[in-house]
């Protein structure tokens, strides 16, 4: 199994999850143009994608599915409310499919889980993946961790974790009360401090191995606040990258973490 972020962020989110012989796309924040150009400068194409899950409906991670829908014939899978809330990016050639939380979909030798995420959305989830040797976790957008999503990536060898903001630049920063409450909130954005002492749970348990810190926010976090804080949590250091909004990662190997 491996991996590659293609851009995190408010600017939108792009990530591939791929095998010998598949390629999951989750979120299509991106455009089209800008998921076919960064993928193919990792020796990758877009008209190879097997499907395209989304995570929910806001527009970071959706306003490039239907034109990436169109151009490279790829099925874009998501929760009935979310296709409802952005049912004007929608030009009804579109290949759909539905799909809740909880739902698995078996892909050739990858199976994929839908699983319930705490956001100010109608529907937001996220992802875990399986194959008959590692398991790997997709999580952004969530204001906390609730048990049943814990649950569900308690195993993950490696997981894509939500790093969003710093809290005191988020509390003295340009944001009005109203958009700081709602990030900090337990339906907004967690904080560098959440995700790692998330992550450092999930190392403790004894599985997890290497982590990509994900969906930074541009005016309450920097990459290096966000990787600092997340290291001064993590009892038993692990690989640790940061996720940029503007250039895709190098593809990840599972078997080499």
């Amino acid at each position: 199994m491996q991996c590659l972020m293609l851009g995190s962020g408010s600017g939108g989110n792009a990530f591939i999850v791929k095998s010998d012989s598949i390629m999951i796309l989750i979120d299509a924040g991106l455009s089209a143009a800008q998921i076919h150009k960064r993928m193919s400068m990792r020796g990758l194409s877009a008209d190879d994608i097997t499907a395209c899950f989304i995570t929910h409906e806001h527009g970071d991670h959706v306003r490039g599915a239907s034109m990436l829908s169109l151009r490279h014939k790829v099925p874009i899978y998501m929760h009935p409310a979310t296709k409802q809330k952005t049912s004007k990016l929608w030009r009804g050639n579109e290949t759909i499919h539905f799909l809740e939380i909880g739902d698995s979909y078996e892909f050739s030798d990858i199976t994929i889980t839908s699983i319930p995420t705490s956001h100010d959305s109608e529907s937001s989830m996220g992802f875990l993946f399986k194959n008959s040797r590692y398991q790997l976790g997709y999580l952004t957008d969530l204001g906390s961790v609730s048990e049943d999503t814990f649950l569900a990536m308690k195993d993950v060898d490696f997981i894509v974790m939500e790093a969003n903001h710093d809290k005191e630049m988020l509390l003295n920063g340009p944001y009005p009360m109203h958009l700081k409450r709602r990030v900090d909130s337990r339906v907004g954005h967690l904080s560098n401090s959440d995700s790692g002492e998330f992550l450092n749970l999930l190392v403790e348990l004894g599985k997890l191995k290497g982590a990509i810190l994900a969906h930074l926010s541009e005016k309450n976090n920097t990459p290096e606040k966000a990787l600092e804080t997340v290291l001064s949590k993590l009892k038993t250091k692990i690989p640790v990258m940061v996720a940029s909004q503007h250039e895709p990662s190098e593809i990840i190997e599972m078997e080499k973490l």
